[in-house]
């Protein structure tokens, strides 16, 4: 876990859904995200009739089923020309009072122009791996799509069954807008949206794992880095793409 600068102990206005469930129950201490992949789903396998290049396509998710809300704070730094993002991270005490923790600067918001919004660097990363002898994840990487942007917004329910899950918190996209997940929700990128998809145009045809990772480089403080990582088995034959169970 990276070391946050511990901030004052003033309340801060957070969502009323936030406070509204919070319990008395380790009053003081850091609450902290976790952030899980889901494994990938809507699997397809799209060919460009022009180029003949061939793209496996898929949808992913990735759920905070944490402690504590996944909050990044955009600080647009004149000196560097950069939009900085901080992670914030809260407490509450005994009466159930929520206030700022702490926050550490982790990463960066870019311009997506595809998307036509803000984007969090380095939050995921897809590959395709081979199946390893013994039925496992390979080591060998057929494709990969080097580290992903994201728009961190709650857009699908995950889990309404945790201490501190919320409503829907997280939405805007926007340069100053604060993104993040709530708990028990997730980001999904549905397999049509630039960037969900894998280039598999010299990739044989066989069964792989197709990987994504959360946080691939860990750079953002949760209470677990070893569920990041998700896969599913799939087949590729031809021109068309499917699950293996």
């Amino acid at each position: 876990m990276k070391r946050l600068l511990v901030a004052a102990a003033a309340v801060l206005s957070v969502p009323l859904a936030l406070a509204a469930v919070a319990q008395a129950g380790d009053a003081g201490t850091p609450h902290y995200p976790d952030l899980q992949t889901l494994a990938p789903s809507q699997i397809k396998l799209q060919r460009d009739r022009v180029s003949g290049t061939k793209a496996l396509r898929f949808s992913n998710t990735v759920a905070n089923l944490g402690d504590g809300v996944f909050e990044l704070r955009p600080v647009n730094n004149f000196l560097t020309g950069t939009t900085d993002a901080y992670q914030r991270v809260y407490t509450h005490d005994a009466g159930g009072a929520w206030s700022l923790y702490g926050e550490t600067a982790v990463a960066t918001f870019i311009f997506h122009t595809a998307h036509n919004h803000w984007h969090v660097t380095d939050f995921a990363q897809y590959e395709l791996r081979d199946v390893a002898p013994d039925g496992s994840i390979g080591s060998t990487v057929l494709a990969s799509s080097g580290k992903i942007t994201f728009c961190i917004i709650d857009t699908a329910s995950a889990s309404g069954g945790l201490e501190h899950s919320t409503g829907r918190t997280y939405k805007t996209c926007d340069q100053n807008g604060t993104q993040g997940l709530s708990v028990g929700w997730g980001d999904t990128y549905t397999w049509n949206l630039a960037g969900q998809a894998l280039d598999v145009t010299d990739v044989p045809n066989g069964t792989y794992y197709l990987v994504s990772t959360a946080d691939p480089d860990n750079l953002f403080t949760e209470t677990n880095d070893g569920n990041n990582v998700a896969a599913v088995k799939v087949s590729i034959k031809g021109n068309t793409a499917k699950v293996v169970p």
